[in-house]
């Protein structure tokens, strides 16, 4: 297990930066020396064959992290990342929870440097294509539009469920 944890690792032993094609050939490697060891070796065998499965089911997901620089390796290091952001939410805006900024603004919540100053933040934004701003526009409103519809479902659920099943009623009619 050790071996493969040091295959996955984010830097060198230098500090340098893995790549990707770097970390897939060496665990390709891993896996073919992996699935060669014998079956009298009675230590290995029951491990190998579950592990192999994992990565396997796994692969999609074990890479971006080094494609992206400064993208977190690890779910404690993302966790470690949101709970900052939550809480450099709620030191600034005084609020008690950070959780509804973040369901909120979604995957662009992550976008928000509060030290940035203005000039750092146009010269980030004029890097963006039309087109993909567009694409994430449409992403943020209808990631908007369910909002007010959390809302009211947690605030006002009766009146909700009563529109909702005049919806269903009109729905069923046609």
């Amino acid at each position: 297990m050790s071996e493969l944890a040091h295959i996955l690792r984010v830097r060198e032993d230098s500090g340098q930066a893995r790549t990707a094609q770097q970390v897939t050939r060496e665990l390709k490697a891993f896996l073919r020396d992996l699935t060669r060891t014998p079956a009298t070796d009675s230590g290995a065998a029951p491990v190998a064959q579950p592990l192999i499965q994992t990565v396997q089911r796994q692969w999609w997901g074990l890479f971006p992290c080094y494609r992206s620089p400064g993208l977190p390796a690890t779910n404690n290091a993302q966790e470690l990342f949101f709970n900052q952001l939550k809480h450099a939410q709620r030191r600034s805006t005084g609020q008690k929870a950070g959780h509804e900024f973040v369901r909120r603004y979604g995957v662009h919540a992550a976008y928000l440097d509060p030290r940035e100053t203005c000039e750092e933040l146009l010269a980030r934004l004029r890097q963006v294509r039309a087109v993909e701003f567009q694409a994430a526009r449409h992403a943020w409103r209808e990631n908007e539009a369910q909002l007010p519809k959390t809302y009211r479902f947690r605030h006002h659920r009766a009146h909700f469920l009563k529109e909702l099943e005049v919806e269903w009623a009109k729905i069923a009619e046609e």
